[in-house]
């Protein structure tokens, strides 16, 4: 049986430029990339990139699919819309985490 991955990331708050456009390319040239977003499916390789750095660096919405069963979401938020001290109270167990970066409070389901 083969095996079907499914990337899928958003852009919400600033479209990408064509110079992240370009980066983004040269990562996965299979990918269907635009200013506001990147979607690719594998059936027989993954994506040679962490979604974590993505979402840092680019995206707002993550959504990864695969058909042996694992689901994801990843949302980034401005750090003024919700504190990374209020998102930690809620991330108990392994269902759930976030972190933060300079700017943005970043949360992942597991």
């Amino acid at each position: 049986m083969s095996e079907y991955q499914y990337y899928e990331f958003v852009a919400l708050d600033q479209a990408l430029t064509a110079k992240q456009q370009g980066e983004l390319r040269a990562v996965s040239s299979g990918g269907r990339i635009t200013s506001s977003g990147f979607v690719n499916d594998y059936q027989w390789g993954d994506l040679k990139a962490d979604p974590a750095k993505w979402m840092e660096r680019y995206f707002d919405a993550h959504l990864y699919l695969a058909n042996w069963g694992t689901r994801r979401i990843m949302l980034r938020l401005p750090k003024a819309a919700l504190a990374p001290e209020t998102v930690q109270a809620f991330c108990v167990g392994e269902s759930a985490g976030c972190w933060a970066t300079r700017t943005h409070v970043i949360l992942r389901s597991s």
